[in-house]
């Protein structure tokens, strides 16, 4: 027996190391942090356990039901314009309800946007703590106090604390290989739909133009595409 030993203890560790390779694959698939509430006191939003969005389709099949429209932004929370197109989202988002789904893909711009990056990673950590809808929120209606800051983390650790989440848990995650799978992910989807600025908006796997980016616009198209699922 002694002398399979050796061979038993090698089989045992290449089954470990294959089922921690699976988790690290599930783990960092695309996953949409769904913004199912962005109003003004934002309750958690969910994100979906199942991994099921694929970076070469849009939107998400699993996503996607009938009388539901799923609009899709790929945002930056540095970035002017995405700014001006959030309390464009709320709007519509209390107005229509339960008949859009919003999706929110983290695509931050770090090249020009010094904060944009460990905005997202913080937005990310506190959808780990079911609250994404919160952070998001707070990181846009704020976006003019932190944006040209040099030390973004006193403004991470500030928003953590006041939207409730575990200070202690937040601190290990807002740095952890998790978070920036999680961002990875959403820039691969990005790119993999050719993506290349923000915000970009797709309704039903349609892109819509820059400049339909308006109430009045936008909510023609929302309705155009529940009129013809119904």
């Amino acid at each position: 027996m002694k002398r399979y030993l050796p061979f038993v203890i090698i089989g045992v560790t290449l089954l470990a190391l294959a089922g921690a390779a699976a988790w690290l694959f599930n783990s960092s698939s695309p996953k949409p942090q769904l913004v199912e509430t962005p109003d003004a006191t934002g309750s958690p939003a969910a994100t979906p356990a199942n991994g099921a969005a694929k970076p070469a389709a849009s939107p998400t099949p699993a996503l996607v039901k009938k009388d539901i429209v799923a609009l899709e932004e790929f945002g930056d929370y540095q970035c002017p314009p995405c700014g001006a197109l959030h309390p464009i989202l709320k709007s519509l988002k209390n107005e229509f309800g339960g008949r859009i789904q919003l999706s929110f893909y983290h695509f931050p711009l770090s090249q020009i946007h010094k904060n944009a990056l460990p905005a997202a990673a913080t937005s990310v950590a506190a959808a780990m703590q079911g609250h994404f809808a919160d952070m998001h929120n707070l990181l846009y209606d704020t976006q003019k106090v932190w944006s040209e800051l040099d030390d973004f983390s006193p403004i991470a650790m500030d928003y953590a604390h006041k939207i409730g989440l575990d200070m202690e848990r937040f601190k290990r995650d807002v740095n952890s290989p998790t978070v920036r799978a999680q961002i990875a992910s959403d820039m691969q989807r990005a790119t993999s739909l050719k993506v290349d600025s923000t915000p970009t908006v797709f309704l039903n796997g349609v892109q819509i133009p820059n400049e339909k980016f308006t109430l009045e616009e936008l909510r023609k198209e929302i309705n155009l595409r529940l009129a013809t699922r119904k």
